[in-house]
């Protein structure tokens, strides 16, 4: 039952028990439970032993000093990976709950430092969390608080989750960091661009997760230039920088030849993905449902973001450059550009925001799968709709690329009839 016009007060009544929000899970009781069974198991130790994935997390809180660390699980060896692996969670499709429970009981271990001029013992502990940021396998690491940890876990859109946090007084790394030589060539050029770095290293098949963390530690740009990046702007920046540079080709390429449409659902959240022969477009359609974490009323929310073939986009937001990402990948590697609608629907079942890799993710994996084909963007509309829970009046209405669309179809029309 879900009940309405509660306001602020659901929580109250509710307690957890009622699902009165509609969700099939409580965050807030999610949350508890999550880090009750992580302080069990944890206690008020103060040194731990793990493989991290390998992980660090940059903060920007106090910019530009700010917090630092590497991300440490209790678990050793290969099985490590799967704390912070987002390609093995979408490949194996991995729960909501198992994610909240992987970072849950995730240790960050950290230090405060400034982005630019660390301190002596702040330069070594660095070092090492480069060393870890460069690793394609889990690395093991030791880790020494100054005090016990803190439990807490907080529930992003951008960044995953982390449950366990405290000072680190000592950080080594008990097993070599397993670093591909491109890396090491890349990283020793002290006289590369960051977005040229970024770009050859993703061009050598280095993971985009990757490229984030070492975006994050500061090892990328001119030799003077280095500094650190909080994790937030890293997973945005790389994905803009690398889609900037495919926009660049794409609009070299021909039109793609028919109409398309792609699909894929996972953790909640569902994704159409319209392609129409079309110079370059590309629009986000966001509708967070009914009883979704930020939406407690009974009409959904929805927002659009698009740009044109000028690269110019109409607002910043980081979940729209992550589908950018996966969609210029797709077109780049297919050699064609095409206007693109992605419509992308949030459902109670994501009761709690795990980060955006979900969103490249989620896009990816409907662009590896055969596309449906479509006479007419009408046809493709009626096929996408027939998957939304939401009714057509309500996201396509204020769609710019759709609109265009449909204008240049009856345009067509008219000068063929007339010609």
């Amino acid at each position: 039952m879900i009940l309405k016009n509660v306001g602020k007060n659901i929580c109250t009544l509710c307690k957890g028990s009622r699902h009165l929000c509609g969700r099939p899970v409580c965050p807030i009781l999610l949350r508890i439970r999550s880090l009750r069974e992580v302080s069990q198991k944890i206690g008020r130790k103060t040194e731990f032993f793990g493989s991290s994935p390998p992980g660090v997390f940059v903060g920007e809180w106090g910019y530009p000093r700010i917090n630092i660390g590497g991300l440490v699980p209790p678990e050793t060896g290969e099985p490590a990976r799967l704390f912070d692996s987002p390609k093995d969670w979408i490949k194996k499709r991995t729960s909501l709950l198992d994610i909240i429970k992987f970072r849950a009981s995730l240790l960050y271990s950290k230090a405060n430092m400034h982005i630019k001029t660390p301190s002596r013992f702040q330069e070594k502990l660095l070092e090492k969390l480069q060393e870890l940021s460069m690793s394609i396998k889990p690395t093991d690491v030791e880790v020494k608080l100054r005090k016990p940890p803190l439990y807490r876990l907080t529930f992003d859109g951008i960044v995953t989750p982390i449950g366990v946090e405290g000072q680190v007084n000592k950080l080594d790394l008990a097993s070599n960091p397993v670093i591909p030589r491109k890396v090491d060539q890349i990283i020793e050029d002290k006289d590369i661009k960051t977005v040229d770095a970024i770009w050859e290293l993703y061009s050598s098949n280095i993971s985009i997760y990757s490229l984030i963390r070492m975006l994050s530690v500061g090892v990328f740009g001119y030799r003077n230039r280095r500094k650190l990046v909080p994790t937030r702007w890293s997973i945005t920046a790389v994905d803009k920088m690398l889609s900037e540079k495919m926009r660049k080709t794409i609009i070299t390429y021909d039109l793609v030849s028919d109409i398309l449409v792609f699909h894929n659902e996972y953790l909640g959240n569902h994704y159409e993905i319209i392609m129409y022969p079309h110079s370059l477009a590309l629009e986000m359609i966001e509708i967070w449902m009914p009883q979704t974490i930020w939406v407690p009323t009974e009409k959904p929310e929805i927002y659009y973001v698009y740009e044109l073939a000028d690269g110019r986009v109409s607002d910043e937001d980081g979940g729209y450059y992550a589908i950018r990402l996966g969609v210029f990948e797709y077109l780049n590697r297919i050699r064609r550009q095409a206007a693109v609608i992605v419509v992308r629907e949030i459902r109670p079942e994501y009761f709690a925001p795990v980060g955006n890799w979900q969103i490249r993710e989620n896009v990816r994996t409907a662009l590896k799968r055969p596309p449906k084909k479509f006479p007419s963007l009408s046809e493709a509309i009626e096929d996408v709709q027939s998957r939304l829970r939401t009714p057509i009046n309500l996201w396509i209405k204020s769609s710019y690329l759709i609109d265009m669309l449909k204008y240049q179809t009856t345009l067509t029309d008219y000068i063929k009839r007339n010609n």
